[in-house]
Order: C-alpha cells, then sequence, then structure tokens
C-alpha cells in the first residue's frame, strides 16, 4: 500500500487520483485509436465519447448513493473519493450516457467494440490505484498470495472497529487481494480482445461478450469483496442480481449473434 505518490508542501499527490485519471487517459487513447482504425467519423465519436464519460461519472455517483446512502454522496464529492460501486455504476451510467449521445446525433450503429478494448485497459490501470490506496479490498483468507494493510488503512481501522483485530495491531489481517484479481482479468480481457477484433459478426457483439465476462467475474467477485456486505437472507445481493440479469441478457445476445448463427450456418 502507498497512498501517496507525491508530496510537497504545496503539492500532494495521491495514488488513487493519479491512476483513477490516468485510467480514463489510457481508455480514451485506446477508444481513439480503435475508432480511427475501423474509420469511424471522428466527429461522431467524440461526442459518443463525451456522452460516456458524463454518464460515467453521474452513473458512479449514483450507484454509490443508492449503496451507501444519499448523505455520503457529498463526502464522495468533496474528497475525490471513488470506491464501492464506482466500476458498475460507471459502466451503466457510461452505457446509458452513448446511447443517449446516439440519439442526439441520430447515429443508428453500436460503438461499443471500441470502448471492448478501452475499458478493460483502463479498468486494469485504475485498479492499481485501488490497491495502492487501499480501497476495494477483500475479504479474510489464508492463501499464499494474500495481502495485509497497514497501521491507519481503510481495512485496519474496521478491522479495529469491528474487534477482529486489537488497536495494538500493526496490521489488518491477510485478506483477498482483490485488486490484483481485477488487473490480471481485465489484461485478459485486453489481451483476448485485441486477438479477437475484427473476426466478430455482428457489430457490437464483442462489447456484449465483454459484459457478459466482466459481469459473470464481478458476480462471483462479490463473494470476496470485503468492501460489499453479504446477502443476509439470499444466496444473491442485489448488485449480484443486477449483474446476473446483465450477464443473461448480454449473453443471450452474444449467443445469438455468433454462436447461434454459426450453428444454423453450419447445418444448413
Amino acid at each position: 500500500m502507498h497512498p501517496i505518490l507525491f508530496e510537497t508542501e504545496s503539492v500532494v499527490v495521491d495514488s488513487y487520483s493519479f491512476f483513477f485519471t490516468l485510467a480514463w487517459i489510457v481508455g480514451g487513447i485506446v477508444y481513439y485509436r480503435e475508432f480511427r482504425r475501423l474509420g469511424w467519423a471522428l466527429e461522431e465519436m467524440l461526442m459518443v465519447m463525451g456522452g460516456c464519460i458524463i454518464g460515467a461519472v453521474f452513473g458512479s455517483y449514483l450507484f454509490n448513493a443508492i449503496f451507501l446512502g444519499w448523505e455520503e454522496v457529498p463526502k464522495i464529492i468533496s474528497t475525490f473519493e471513488f470506491g464501492g460501486k464506482t466500476v458498475l455504476g460507471g459502466i451503466a451510467g457510461g452505457f446509458l450516457g452513448v446511447e443517449i449521445a446516439k440519439k442526439k446525433i441520430g447515429y443508428p450503429h453500436s460503438t461499443g467494440d471500441a470502448f471492448a478494448l478501452a475499458i478493460p485497459l483502463g479498468h486494469a490501470v485504475g485498479r492499481v490505484g485501488c490497491l495502492l490506496g487501499g480501497c476495494c479490498y477483500g475479504t479474510v483468507c489464508d492463501l499464499p498470495w494474500a495481502i495485509s494493510y497497514p497501521e491507519g488503512s481503510f481495512l485496519y481501522l474496521l478491522q479495529v472497529s469491528q474487534g477482529i483485530i486489537p488497536e495494538s495491531a500493526i496490521r489488518s489481517l491477510a485478506v483477498h487481494p482483490t485488486p490484483v484479481y481485477e488487473i490480471i482479468f481485465n489484461l485478459g480481457l485486453f489481451a483476448f480482445f485485441y486477438t479477437k477484433r475484427g473476426t466478430y459478426k455482428v457489430r457490437g457483439s464483442m462489447f456484449r461478450l465483454y459484459l457478459s465476462a466482466y459481469g459473470l467475474f464481478r458476480l462471483l467477485e462479490e463473494f470476496i469483496r470485503g468492501d460489499s456486505p453479504p446477502a443476509e437472507t439470499a444466496i444473491f445481493t442485489p448488485v449480484q442480481i443486477l449483474l446476473l440479469v446483465a450477464v443473461v441478457y448480454f449473453g443471450r445476445q452474444f449467443y445469438n449473434n455468433e454462436i447461434k448463427k454459426n450453428i444454423v450456418g453450419a447445418v444448413g
């Protein structure tokens, strides 16, 4: 954990904010290079990107408000504290923002395949900030690759307040390194899509596959996320139910557009 990257008497650069900003820059560059490679119109794609940014920011705050409470929103805004359900809200809000932008400019085609490359790579970069900043931690485990957090970290203070560790402890109990899991998974997704781009039959299929793959990964990861309270009376939490719906919906679309057509074509 290394929450502060750079500090002087007048300037403090924290790890989370730095990598959060870098994630947007990296994602934007990948998106730009991909839509230019595909020959899509610059002005229209920049409008779509603008809709994505606005929608993602709005969705991030909205999800945090829904799951953490509206009273937490002023604190989140004033401290630039992104965490919890930020990524899920950002993806959902960004998706909605893109659709609204496309409707405004009268653009009828899917633009998701460019985002399917940009989002995983940007997401992996952003999770470095989570790892260094000490947020998005996992549940307690004794695996060889488990990590612990130092005194004063979010997890340390939480475990002290819950009586899991004494106030004299110098580190938290070891937990799943969930930011590392996300970094590895998203880099793998990026590499997979990079090699497979241009091979799908229907425009937008790659983005549907991304939503299904990450949705399933995140649904399973929620079981070991220490910052996500477990379901008390059911198998899945409300977040996991939403993820399951997204996985089934977009997975079915991908199946119908890509796999089912292959089967029908082979039979025919």
